[in-house]
């Protein structure tokens, strides 16, 4: 279990509590057991009191029986019984001035032998009350019941956590059809229901995109295809190849447009493979319409475990935009230590790295070279591209 798991922080909270608790109620039961024995030898204590004062101040034996009689105690006669006392053990002894007088137990009651010096007479307890003190472990097993019961009560209370974890796992991973409602009424069902929400207004803003992106893409292809077939009217000319090309080149952009955003979107899966660098640069080389040769680099039989369409678009743009912004439209590209550099030739950045890759910025450049990527990077720059 893991150690910085709430669940395994509680469970060394009630760990701690028990032991607490058993601790706590040993030390109650302990004191109850004392007391009660405390009160039971101060009882007795009187008694051998009254013995005491009958056999060495001169007291009556008529007074000593009414003493006793107050007291519940009886002088025991039955030499049969006192003979059964006696070989039973004593279970306590109650000092006195000139002797100790010795407790024991018997069927239900409790009996007192006086010391020799008075007689060894034996008294009986007519309402002995035995030390009962085992409501203390009651009360401890009624205490240890709530404990589980609240234990078990917690532990359901989070297992929701675990659950809408996996949920979040599942939908990180691209399920977007996972509910996470729930008709609890606890804090844990209000984050749930709360995720739930933003969930579906995610997913709304996600739908309310796709349509719109399908409603651009089928607009775009409409006048693209259109001016496609113009062009076969055409003779055949500079121009024509020229016109061409843009068609060609808008179609390839609007279909990487759509693979971006499906891969963005979550509805594209990333079909990663072991590919040579230099064949990937080759495409990606293809879609600039430039010549693989225009591009110098020291790649020999390096591999990269890619998408390789995904894996070409970042090629491109990279390429494209190193081109754009070089003083001489000339890209390196460099490998060593399994990190792939685009470095090209360029003035000093103005303003730090993390400017120039906000969505949208573009730097204004007086030697700029046209191109169709986006102008996102940096002037000057050694894009850097890891594996």
């Amino acid at each position: 279990m893991n150690r910085h798991s709430i669940l395994f922080k509680i469970i060394i909270f009630f760990i701690v509590a028990l032991v607490a608790t058993t601790a706590l109620f040993k030390v109650m039961y302990t004191h109850e057991f004392t007391s009660a024995k405390a009160n039971l030898r101060t009882h007795y204590h009187h008694v051998a009191m009254s013995i005491m004062r009958w056999k060495f101040a001169g007291g009556s034996k008529n007074q000593l029986l009414k003493d006793l009689k107050t007291m519940n105690i009886e002088i025991v006669k039955d030499a049969s019984l006192k003979k059964s006392i006696l070989q039973t053990k004593s279970i306590d002894r109650v000092s006195c001035a000139r002797g100790h007088f010795d407790l024991y137990e018997l069927g239900d009651y409790r009996y007192i032998v006086t010391p020799k010096a008075t007689g060894s007479i034996i008294l009986k307890d007519l309402k002995t009350e035995f030390i009962n003190v085992n409501y203390v472990w009651v009360l401890y097993g009624f205490f240890i019941v709530i404990l589980c019961i609240l234990f078990i009560s917690i532990a359901i209370s989070i297992y929701p956590l675990k659950q809408l974890q996996r949920k979040i796992k599942k939908f990180g991973e691209g399920n977007n059809e996972i509910d996470f409602s729930t008709t609890r009424k606890d804090e844990i069902a209000d984050v749930a229901n709360e995720f739930d929400h933003t969930l579906k207004k995610i997913q709304n803003m996600i739908d309310a995109r796709v349509i719109f992106l399908r409603n651009v893409t089928h607009e775009l292809k409409t006048p693209i295809t259109k001016g496609q077939l113009s062009l076969e009217f055409l003779e055949d000319s500079r121009t024509k190849t020229i016109l061409s090309n843009v068609f060609v080149r808008l179609t390839i952009l609007v279909q990487e447009f759509l693979h971006i955003e499906n891969v963005t979107a979550c509805d594209c899966v990333i079909n990663k493979k072991s590919y040579h660098i230099a064949d990937i640069l080759n495409n990606a080389c293809d879609l600039l319409f430039l010549e693989p040769d225009s591009i110098t680099h020291n790649l020999d039989n390096e591999m990269i475990e890619v998408d390789f369409n995904l894996a070409s678009i970042v090629f491109k743009n990279l390429i494209d935009n190193g081109i754009k912004y070089a003083d001489d439209a000339a890209i390196f590209l460099y490998y060593e230590n399994n990190t792939l550099a685009f470095c090209s030739r360029g003035e000093k950045m103005d303003k730090p790295l993390e400017h120039y890759t906000k969505a949208f910025t573009k730097e204004s450049i007086k030697n700029i070279n046209h191109s169709f990527g986006s102008p996102q990077s940096s002037k000057n720059s050694i894009l850097i591209f890891e594996r």
